[in-house]
């Protein structure tokens, strides 16, 4: 069988990334035929070459834009457009000419966010399997094109598959009860070690995320800041993350200055180590208004880290599924800004051996639904009932 695939991104530190190339690793033991197409030539691109897989650049714009609020976006609106269109063009002559002629059986889109694979896969027939990660709107504030409207239909056309990475992003999109739709979720841990529960000194809070507003870190900032009045020596909050909305890392900023903050908070920007972020936590902050699926959720479960997560989306799908399997809340969940600062005071005075049974119990949950072997499986059978359709 040859899979080929369509990346949106080649950043190693992407969510998406990061579960492709475990995807990949699978596949290409279970002797899967690999192509891909990269975006572009950094990143990950020069490890996929050294694994002997043949990879192919083609540069496109995205098929999701961000609506047009303002008077300066509509302004532009028809002009950018014109030129999505432009760049698209060229792409897909690009991608098909590429391909002529090469077998290919299934083509695997990693995101939502490219359209190159849907175009190859209607022009030359080939089933389409698309990998929805993002609900779109709620945590990115995109909107598909031309419309989420017929996105969804086609999502819901024949030859089209998708893969939702949680049971929410399946039925906010449409597509539960759909045969050619599956949830499987991300591979988030490799090797089952008791070790990593005992973690190191456990003396800070964490926030791991990009910095916009959807991840809802001024919320966390403003629910800290009345944990640290109320409490004897507050732990620091860790913030691991990339800026991507200057405006809203300036309100942080501004708030904390206002507030005396600066003692307690300290933002480390990109961290390519989160495994040690993890252990020394003892506790992660997951804030962000609709998750998709929040691959730090588990990451950190399985390191021993408690995990508070706002109640919604991915987030609560995997507390959902935690209290199912193991009958007990495997996290601190919350729905508002007082019962976070109740959480934050709670794990505060708490005892570590006191947190010991859901430490364990989380890091259990994760090894029976977000292992390795059961991500790669899973893909490699819905590839297997593609294929004989």
């Amino acid at each position: 069988m040859t899979v080929l695939y369509v990346l949106i991104s080649t950043d190693p530190f992407s969510g998406s990334t990061k579960s492709f190339m475990i995807l990949l690793k699978g596949v290409l033991k279970a002797g899967i035929n690999v192509i891909i197409v990269s975006p572009d030539n950094k990143g990950i691109y020069s490890t996929l070459c050294e694994m002997g897989v043949n990879v192919y650049v083609v540069s496109s714009k995205g098929n999701t834009w961000t609506g047009a609020r303002t008077f300066k976006q509509k302004l532009l609106y028809a002009p950018r457009q014109l030129g999505r269109l432009v760049v698209n063009y060229f792409a897909h002559r690009k991608i098909v000419k590429i391909f002529k002629g090469v077998t290919i059986d299934v083509i695997h889109s990693n995101s939502t966010v490219s359209g190159l694979g849907r175009h190859l896969a209607k022009v030359r027939h080939i089933p389409h399997l698309y990998h929805v990660r993002e609900y779109g709107d709620k945590d990115f504030g995109l909107k598909y094109f031309p419309t989420n409207r017929s996105f969804h239909r086609y999502l819901n056309s024949a030859n089209v598959y998708t893969i939702c990475i949680t049971k929410d992003i399946q039925k906010y999109h449409g597509l539960y009860g759909n045969p050619n739709s599956k949830v499987i979720y991300n591979g988030i841990i490799e090797e089952f070690s008791e070790i990593n529960l005992k973690g190191e000194a456990r003396n800070s809070f964490l926030y791991a995320g990009r910095i916009e507003p959807t991840k809802g870190l001024l919320e966390l900032v403003k629910a800290y800041s009345r944990y640290v009045n109320q409490v004897l020596e507050p732990l620091p909050l860790i913030v691991a993350g990339e800026v991507f909305d200057f405006n809203y890392n300036q309100e942080i900023e501004y708030f904390i200055n206002v507030n005396n903050l600066n003692n307690h908070i300290y933002f480390l920007g990109k961290c390519s180590d989160m495994q040690t972020l993890y252990r020394r936590a003892k506790a992660i902050v997951i804030s962000s208004k609709h998750e998709g699926f929040g691959r730090c959720m588990p990451e950190a479960m399985s390191n021993g880290c408690i995990v508070i997560g706002h109640n919604t989306g991915g987030t609560k799908e995997q507390f959902d599924n935690g209290l199912s399997l193991s009958r007990m809340e495997i996290g601190y969940r919350y729905d508002n800004e007082d019962q976070l600062v109740n959480a934050l005071i709670h794990i505060h005075n708490a005892d570590d051996s006191a947190l010991e049974s859901i430490r364990r119990t989380a890091f259990e949950v994760v090894c029976k639904l977000y292992s390795y072997d059961e991500y790669v499986n899973n893909v490699l059978s819905f590839y297997n009932l593609i294929n004989n359709k």
